[in-house]
């Protein structure tokens, strides 16, 4: 019974700390940011320089990166990161000035 009980409790464990993804998902900010700034494909802009601040107390976290279009133009840029235990973390707020 012990046995079973300390498996199901490492599982649960380990399932609440595999939702919760540290790293940032490029491609989803490349779409927030293609967004904002009214560019037609995620090929028009290059994320740099993607770095996630520390997070709250509910996990959520500040992620600040720098686009560049295909252009030129050059954005600094912002956005709030909120971990998911069982999906993706999801992105709101985003925010780009020059």
């Amino acid at each position: 019974m012990k046995k079973v009980l300390l498996a199901v409790s490492a599982a649960v464990m380990l399932l609440s700390v595999a939702g919760c993804s540290s790293t940032p998902n490029t491609m989803k900010l490349q779409q927030g940011t293609t967004n904002l700034l009214g560019l037609a494909s995620t090929d028009e802009v290059t994320l740099s320089n993607i770095q996630k601040g520390t997070p709250n107390a509910l996990g959520g976290s500040d992620v600040t990166f720098d686009a560049t279009t295909a252009k030129g133009r050059k954005f600094k840029c912002k956005t709030f990161m909120i971990p998911g235990l069982l999906a993706e973390p999801t992105y709101s707020d985003f925010t780009c000035g020059q």
